[in-house]
């Protein structure tokens, strides 16, 4: 089992919060995918972001760290649940706009600029504190996560043969 931090602070309870409100918006907004769809969305912003800790975070680099600590303990796991909503939440709205041409590169922009702001306000609430990474290094890995989840986006959708949203197919 992961210990527990060492003590129970402001960064425990801001990532808690932000956990609870992004999958309440989640789970409020109108379903969009098929279930198996929203898994994949959900998961592949959890995935890309673990291996990415793994990869920047790992005792080789050891760029930063994530929570109080060095070491893994159970609330630099449960940060990986922040994640899947904001995937989510990115392919959602990039469907429901159905963006397209030059504008899908200032969704992309706009995105990864939202989430690079989002960062550095963790790292004021200390879930993230830098030993060699700088808040510039996060858009460009931003820029290059979320275009990987757009290619993903587009590779599985096609497979569904959804051409429309859920809640307009059911009324049909």
């Amino acid at each position: 089992m992961l210990p527990l931090p060492e003590k129970f602070d402001e960064n425990e309870w801001f990532l808690l919060l932000c956990i609870g409100l992004s999958y309440v918006i989640v789970f409020l907004l109108p379903r969009r995918f098929p279930r198996s769809l929203t898994v994949l969305f959900l998961l592949i912003g959890t995935t890309i972001a673990r291996l990415s800790d793994h990869f920047l975070a790992s005792p080789k680099l050891d760029l930063y760290n994530i929570m109080d600590t060095p070491n893994y303990d159970f609330f630099d796991l449960i940060t990986y649940f922040l994640y899947a909503p904001f995937s989510y939440l990115f392919v959602y709205f990039y469907d429901k706009w159905n963006i397209k041409g030059y504008w899908i590169l200032l969704y992309l922009v706009l995105c990864t600029s939202g989430g690079t702001l989002f960062e550095w306000i963790n790292k004021e609430f200390g879930v993230f504190t830098y030993k060699g990474w700088k808040l510039s290094y996060s858009f460009s890995v931003y820029l290059a996560i979320q275009c990987l989840v757009l290619l993903f986006y587009h590779l599985v959708v096609p497979f569904t043969g959804r051409r429309q949203p859920i809640e307009k197919a059911d009324t049909n």
